[in-house]
């Protein structure tokens, strides 16, 4: 992404070691990235602050782990807090839509939702998914949600 021109990247991961890895990784060739130590079910931001969210994860790991139902809840009213109107959150997962879709249209949120399949990524560049490997194993799903701008007065 920053390659290709968006520059203004925060990255936030729990674990302190994994921000200064990443922090000391990228330091000299992404020098406009920032990283910080955060729980994304606290984020220390205001409201309306991000145009985009993009997880690749976390979502699930959320629903592994202890308190996963309410965990899940306080994640996205983190996330849908933070977005900006018409902002966009963006979640890769392996959960399926009829494990996932139930999450994302809480009444709690106002936000549109869709989802698409995405082939994951072969050894080969050249290779194709068959009709025998059109399984879940085989597909990330991929969950955009818009938040709705406020209703005009």
């Amino acid at each position: 992404m920053y390659e290709d021109g968006y520059q203004s990247i925060t990255n936030i991961d729990i674990s302190f070691t994994v921000v200064k890895q990443m922090t000391e990784l990228y330091k000299d060739r992404y020098s406009t990235l920032v990283y910080k130590q955060m729980d994304v079910r606290q984020l220390q931001y205001q409201d309306g602050t991000f145009d985009a969210v993009i997880d690749k994860g976390t979502f699930d790991s959320i629903l592994c782990g202890d308190g996963s139902g309410p965990n899940a809840a306080q994640m996205l009213a983190e996330i849908h807090r933070v977005l900006a109107p018409n902002g966009v959150y963006i979640c890769i997962s392996y959960g399926t839509s009829e494990q996932r879709v139930r999450y994302f249209q809480s009444t709690d949120f106002e936000w549109q939702v869709s989802h698409h399949l995405v082939a994951k990524p072969t050894i080969s560049a050249s290779s194709v998914v068959s009709a025998q490997q059109q399984d879940d194993r085989n597909f990330h799903w991929v969950y955009i949600m818009r938040k709705q701008a406020p209703a005009s007065q």
